[in-house]
């Protein structure tokens, strides 16, 4: 297995850098075609808010990790003092932990398993998923579909819109009584949307460029939409934003917050930034009345609830273990069994050529005792022609490596 994955996420790296190193969707496809070829003959990327992970078959970690540092303007050594490297077995079990929420800032977490699923749709698309990744992703969503079967781990999990609830319920109390604007109509939005719809807040607005895919997630819960361009004049009638675009610039600035604020005359707002690179200027937070939240904030909120999925986590692990094992065989049959059919196929062809000779033999007239002493003879032969031309070429560093192996292969006892 020539298997590696290069990566940085919430433990290994500050939010800044996250932000920095991530790879909106949209620009995935024309680097992975960058790098196809070049650095590896097969790869995928995987960028959320909390990690940016490549995984790649066939190819140098080092010549890959410069490429990437001078493609995001990152000082090499900056991103090597926070990435990891996982190669072979071990960059198996590290895909299993990832995709089964293992190694989730919360733990236990499903929706990296459908950001796995679109990573390898991605590369699939711009045509680098091949056999190697595209069997390692085909397992990998087997097994963290078994490992939430037969563990509780996934159970009771503390989401990032219940963390949320929770700060906004110890800011305002009664979440009836209060307006949520959501900034972005994709995944993360969605979940955030409904859970708090389930809350009945007085008011949910979902603000999105598309006022099209707006509508569409404001359909499914029954409230208002609005574009993104219309949040300076509307954002002071929210005491909840909620945002999660894909933006590579801030949409909220310190100078809209200033100016919501004073329009409130001073009615605290929670501000919730969810996105990488963030959506909020960071300054907003320093604002009296203004409670600015990030992932990396909820998800030590979240760890509160950590301790009874403990147990499941440790089943889990174990449960990875030994798929991580399998792994290895399967992907060692799916590389092999080609080759022996193709070799079944030679030898089908070696056996009807030389029992095409016999039966002619026979025809004429031949001993039948003869021509079969004779048949056996040849295919003997022609068998063993090809290794034993092969052993006999061999370079005598390589040749004991061989030899055990030609034993090996026909039981040859010493």
């Amino acid at each position: 297995m020539e298997l590696n994955i290069i990566g940085l996420n919430h433990k290994t790296a500050p939010l800044s850098l996250r932000e920095a190193f991530s790879f909106p969707s949209e620009v995935v496809s024309t680097v992975l075609r960058k790098l196809h070829g070049t650095f590896a003959k097969e790869i995928i990327i995987l960028s959320t808010c909390n990690r940016t992970e490549i995984y790649f078959y066939s190819g140098k970690k080092d010549p890959l990790i410069k490429w990437l540092a001078q493609y995001k303007n990152i000082p090499l050594a900056r991103i090597k003092a926070h990435l990891y490297h996982f190669s072979n077995e071990d960059a198996v079990m590290h895909a299993f932990k990832v995709a089964s929420g293992l190694d989730s800032m919360i733990l236990g977490e499903t929706q990296i398993l459908g950001q796995m699923k679109q990573a390898a749709k991605l590369a699939d698309y711009a045509g680098t998923q091949k056999k190697h990744l595209s069997y390692l992703f085909q397992k990998v969503f087997e097994v963290a579909k078994e490992v939430r079967t037969k563990t509780k781990i996934g159970a009771s999990t503390t989401t990032v819109a219940s963390s949320i609830l929770k700060v906004a319920k110890s800011i305002f109390g009664n979440i009836e009584q209060t307006s949520i604007l959501f900034v972005g109509a994709g995944e993360m939005a969605e979940l955030c949307a409904k859970y708090f719809a389930s809350q009945k807040p007085k008011k949910i607005t979902i603000a999105n460029r598309s006022i099209d895919k707006g509508q569409q997630l404001a359909n499914k819960i029954a409230c208002d939409s609005i574009l993104i361009g219309d949040i300076n004049h509307q954002i002071h009638h929210y005491d909840i934003v909620i945002s999660s675009t894909s933006s590579q610039l801030p949409i909220i600035g310190l100078g809209m917050i200033e100016k919501a604020i004073k329009i409130r005359k001073h009615k605290p707002m929670l501000l919730v930034d969810l996105a990488i690179p963030r959506d909020i200027e960071m300054e907003a937070g320093s604002l009296d009345d203004i409670f600015l939240y990030t992932f990396d904030d909820l998800a030590k909120l979240a760890q509160e609830g950590i301790l009874g999925r403990e147990v499941e986590a440790e089943k889990a692990q174990d449960l990875l273990k030994e798929k991580a094992k399998h792994f290895k065989e399967g992907l060692n049959q799916k590389t092999v069994i080609p080759s022996i059919t193709r070799l079944r196929g030679q030898f089908e062809v070696l056996r009807k050529k030389e029992l095409l000779k016999a039966n002619k033999e026979v025809d004429n007239g031949a001993p039948v005792d003869e021509v079969m002493e004779k048949l056996s003879r040849n295919l003997s032969k022609k068998l063993l022609h090809q290794p034993t031309k092969v052993l006999n070429e061999l370079s005598s560093r390589k040749l004991e490596e061989a030899l055990e192996l030609f034993k090996k292969i026909y039981k040859v006892e010493d």
